[in-house]
């Protein structure tokens, strides 16, 4: 799939301003995400930990499925710039609260302000993410795509490191029994996201408005309350096969990355006895690391096209590492410092797979998808992952109500990877 004009070098300067505020953006929002999930790792055992980590990314995704339309039209109507700046502006007073209730350890409003800080999320993913066609134009969607898929990845692995080191350097050798002596022990960590908001929606305002072709039609509460967006958003999804099986594609990844944020924390617990934050989210962050990897490879395979072939290699990859995480776990000849290495070697490989896999399959979409409709398709693309995602989080907290381990929960992860991928290779093979 060609891609034949050149990049305008004004325009990348741009975009590298944008860059800086989507990588503070993912930064920020994981950085509250962090000191919950690991106040929960500290307090709770593996089942409890499992349905309230699950939670926790239940709650960061409801908002991305209930503003689906809205989120579609605001950006299809509105400048994207506009609404980015917005969007961080509103962050920055999020984090505030945030940090208020670090401060009086209000542990359950804190936890409940992830909903909050989620929504902000939903409202901007579709304008940032369309911001990339509206900035580069159709000559830079694949490359585009990588640089803002590495950029997120990067400020996600960093994050999970950064903020699980900062949560260890002030809990320091505290015993705590409560969540809320977590939090207020760890509360000057919400200055940092503070700070950080600030800074993203000062490079907002660095981000250039392009002509482009906005949306004219008008926002009917009737419509929106009935469902009427939802059905014809998905219908303009489904009319388009490349565009349905890419966002597919994405959407099993997603799901099944999900599984793996809610599982691994207790799974090493309880698996290879790990006590430390920072060491499992160490383990999580080497999936976003091969995810960097993988999207580099295929970002720099596809300079002027859209390579297909990534996304069988990648999708091979995920469905042959997801089958290995439990394998490893389950062999009791291995020592679990020796376990511990190989499955996290494991989850950098699967990452890699996904990496080579996101890209093509977000290039696909984009390319594909009507100009002045590229904001509902994008909206539509988060609509769908977020229900593979919270669909997983939800058998998640029931095998773990029901009592059933997360090796168990693992094996149902690999399951859904050979299931689902079958079915959307299958079907690209056919039409592309």
């Amino acid at each position: 799939m060609q891609e034949n004009q050149q990049i305008d070098k004004g325009r990348s300067v741009i975009f590298s301003v944008y860059l800086v505020a989507v990588f503070l953006n993912a930064f920020v929002d994981l950085g509250h995400k962090i000191i919950i999930q690991n106040t929960i790792f500290m307090i709770y055992g593996e089942q409890q930990q499992i349905i309230l980590t699950a939670v926790v990314n239940a709650m960061i995704l409801v908002p991305f499925i209930m503003l689906f339309t809205l989120s579609g039209y605001l950006s299809d109507k509105f400048a994207k710039t506009s609404i980015m700046r917005y969007s961080a502006f509103s962050a920055v007073l999020i984090t505030l609260a945030i940090t208020y209730c670090y401060y009086n350890g209000l542990y359950q409003v804190a936890f409940g302000f992830t909903l909050l800080l989620a929504t902000q999320s939903a409202i901007y993913s579709p304008a940032k993410m369309g911001y990339i066609k509206e900035c580069l134009s159709k000559a830079g969607l694949s490359r585009g795509n990588a640089f803002h898929s590495s950029v997120v990845l990067i400020a996600i692995l960093m994050g999970t490191v950064f903020f699980s080191y900062l949560f260890e350097a002030y809990l320091g050798t505290m015993q705590a029994t409560t969540p809320e002596e977590i939090l207020m022990k760890i509360a000057p960590v919400g200055w940092v996201l503070v700070g950080l908001s600030l800074v993203e929606f000062l490079a907002t305002l660095g981000t250039r408005l392009y002509p482009t072709k906005l949306s004219q039609a008008k926002f009917s509460i009737k419509k929106f309350v009935s469902f009427h967006y939802l059905l014809t958003n998905f219908k303009a999804m489904r009319s388009n096969e490349i565009v349905w099986y890419s966002i597919l594609g994405t959407a099993i990844f997603w799901g099944m990355s999900q599984n793996l944020v809610a599982v691994i924390p207790a799974h090493a617990k309880a698996n290879f006895g790990v006590e430390s934050p920072l060491v499992v989210n160490a383990m999580l962050a080497s999936s976003v690391f091969g995810i960097m990897i993988g999207a580099f490879l295929s970002g720099r395979k596809s300079l002027n096209f859209i390579r297909i072939n990534n996304i069988y290699t990648g999708s091979i990859m995920i469905t042959v590492c997801s089958i290995l995480i439990p394998v490893i776990s389950s062999l009791s000849f291995i020592p679990d410092s020796t376990a511990l290495i190989l499955v996290t070697a494991v989850i950098l490989m699967f990452g890699v797979g996904a990496g080579m896999m996101i890209i093509p399959l977000n290039a696909l979409m984009q390319a594909n998808s009507p100009e002045d409709g590229l904001g509902s398709m994008l909206a539509g693309k988060n609509w769908l992952q977020n229900i593979a995602m919270i669909t997983l989080l939800i058998f998640t907290m029931i095998l773990a109500n029901l009592n059933f381990g997360s090796e168990f929960i693992l094996y149902f992860n690999a399951f859904i990877a050979v299931a689902g991928f079958s079915v959307v290779l299958k079907k690209l093979k056919i039409i592309l």
